[in-house]
């Protein structure tokens, strides 16, 4: 009997802390998944970096996933390792996943790889005309967009190494190349003690940028939990904010 609820313990206990950690657990799977895929890819001709934190002007860190150098660009990956169906397209600041009816939203990954690339331009003081961004979701996603992609590759994991492998143009000469890759191997840091500290100190850096921008900008044409349009409507007390979607989407906010 004693055992039995040992086990239970130890069973629950695992099964909190990967509930509490879904999502950082998630992330590492899909990362450790395309940096298997891009393994594959001639040493001789592509330089792989994985997990960069890149400083900015304000004295902050932008992180990105994956960078590759190669003489045919600048690869940078972000990567998304959501299942389900996934809806977006370029001009809206939210995508939708949906799972068995549920819908979660996540910011366009587009504009978060843009943000990126512009922290790589500036720190390494290159055009962007020498990157090619490149979305890679997770081989058991689905795919509903409507409008074709002009400002990125949005694909799957199995889709990654042709995409890369279909920029064979030359673009890059050697010593741009060896200039990049100068400055990004300072970026490299091997000890997991500093690379935890730099984690948690960007953590926090990015928790501070939501707050403050929760409060200091709020769309009031657009509902923040789902994104559709606000309408003025009428209560017992008064006017109020509600979401367009209602009753799908219960929001209200102050006029």
């Amino acid at each position: 009997m004693v055992f039995i609820y040992l086990f239970l313990i130890i069973l629950f206990l695992v099964l909190f802390f990967i509930n509490y950690n879904y999502a950082t657990i998630k992330g590492r799977y899909g990362e450790n998944r395309v940096n298997k895929l891009l393994s594959k890819l001639d040493g001789n001709d592509y330089k792989i970096y994985h997990d960069l934190y890149i400083p900015t002007e304000e004295n902050k860190t932008t992180q990105v996933d994956h960078v590759v150098v190669s003489p045919f660009g600048i690869f940078v990956i972000e990567t998304k390792a959501y299942n389900g169906w996934i809806f977006g397209n370029e001009k809206s600041k939210y995508w939708t996943q949906v799972i068995y009816k549920r819908k979660e939203k996540l910011f366009n990954p587009i504009w978060q790889n843009a943000g990126h690339i512009k922290g790589l331009e500036d720190y390494l003081g290159i055009e962007k005309n020498y990157f090619t961004s490149i979305i890679a979701f997770s081989n058991q996603s689905t795919f509903k967009f409507k409008e074709k992609f002009t400002r990125a590759h949005v694909i799957h994991f199995r889709d990654l190494y042709k995409t890369i492998k279909a920029n064979n143009a030359t673009i890059i000469g050697n010593s741009l190349i060896n200039n990049v890759q100068s400055k990004l191997n300072k970026l490299v840091v091997v000890d997991k003690k500093e690379k935890k500290q730099i984690s948690k100190q960007h953590v926090q850096e990015v928790k501070l940028d939501i707050a403050k921008s929760k409060t200091t900008y709020f769309d009031k044409s657009k509902c923040p939990k789902c994104d559709s349009d606000l309408v003025k409507r009428k209560g017992k007390y008064g006017e109020f904010l509600g979401c367009s979607n209602y009753p799908k989407c219960r929001y209200t906010g102050k006029l």
